[in-house]
């Protein structure tokens, strides 16, 4: 009886052994860590830098230009674009002109300008509660002049604007759309 007990008792010892060496091989086998060349070979070839959850500023001279948040940004060193996805711009005027936020499914800066293009659901906000929306928009920073030649829709308290193309001064705050014009303005209610 005692030398079955003691058989019964190595065949335990053997059987969980051999189940912890294939749950080990298997762990092994399905969580490999993966070759730093194979990680490298996943990347896109022209990005030379990826960054996710960014904060940039943008100066000149001394003074804040603007500041932007986004998802993610690679960094095309050869182009010299620096692309934003999910970015979230905000402009700041001279003066008492303001600051702008305006958001986009993309945006490139120009490294070389100082320009900057925003792409696709384009909005913007302004401290007054001035709003437009467009499918994208230019901003040349040497000018100070945000431009679009798509459609743009406006709403400024009780004045609503439509048409094609808009400048907007940051400096200045003057607005101007372009062509197409269509302008309504709302009665404000008696109180």
């Amino acid at each position: 009886m005692q030398n079955s007990n003691k058989i019964r008792r190595v065949l335990a010892i053997v059987v969980i052994a051999a189940a912890t060496y294939l749950v080990v091989v298997i762990a092994l086998k399905f969580h490999r860590v993966k070759n730093p060349a194979d990680i490298l070979a996943d990347l896109p070839k022209n990005i030379d830098l990826s960054l996710k959850k960014v904060h940039y500023t943008n100066t000149r001279d001394g003074a804040l230009q603007w500041d932007l948040v986004a998802r993610k940004v690679d960094y095309y060193n050869d182009r010299g674009v620096v692309r934003f996805t999910e970015p979230e711009m905000i402009m700041f005027g001279k003066g008492n002109s303001g600051k702008y936020t305006l958001k986009a499914d993309s945006a490139d800066y120009y490294k070389d300008s100082g320009d900057v293009k925003l792409a696709g659901n384009v909005t913007a906000t302004t401290e007054s509660g001035m709003k437009f929306t467009t499918g994208h928009i230019e901003y040349r920073e040497s000018r100070s002049l945000v431009s679009t030649p798509d459609r743009v829709k406006l709403v400024d308290g009780n004045l609503s604007v439509e048409g094609t193309g808009m400048e907007l001064r940051v400096d200045t705050r003057k607005v101007r759309v372009l062509h197409n014009v269509t302008a309504v303005v709302k009665a404000r209610k008696k109180r």
